[in-house]
């Protein structure tokens, strides 16, 4: 019995990895890493953070390290705000959203409680793209 779950788990994996939420993620995944200035931009944050780990070891407290602190923000905010890293989270959202809609079904089974009984906060005329979540209540 057991090798038959992890069959299914299997055929289960990848069910979910040809899906189109998960293709669109790593799709605009990609496209955002070959991105030369989303490139830049995490080189950047990976040696700021590199130089922050050195000073926070030093001294944690002083000027240099507030500086860091805030040339990281700025980049965090600066990723966030490109239109592909933008692209980026909203794929992972759809994604998350598949994912817990898995684990939702797989919850229903382990727990007799069917999805229909639970409420549904109104995920709208664009399905579970729009929504907000669902689960037990």
């Amino acid at each position: 019995m057991s090798q038959d779950i992890l069959d299914k788990a299997r055929e289960l994996a990848e069910l979910i990895s040809a899906s189109e939420e998960y293709q669109t993620m790593r799709d605009l995944e990609a496209e955002a890493s070959a991105d030369p200035e989303v490139s830049d931009l995490y080189a950047s944050y990976a040696d700021l953070r590199d130089q922050m780990r050195a000073q926070a070891m030093e001294e944690p407290d002083g000027a240099d390290f507030e500086e860091l602190r805030g040339e990281i923000a700025a980049i965090e905010e600066a990723l966030e705000g490109h239109e592909k890293m933008r692209q980026v989270s909203q794929a992972r959202a759809a994604f998350n959203l598949l994912m817990e809609g898995v684990n939702r079904q797989l919850q229903a089974v382990l727990t007799g409680d069917e999805p229909e009984d639970w409420e549904d906060e109104g995920c709208g005329s664009g399905g579970c793209a729009g929504c907000q979540g669902c689960g037990p209540r």
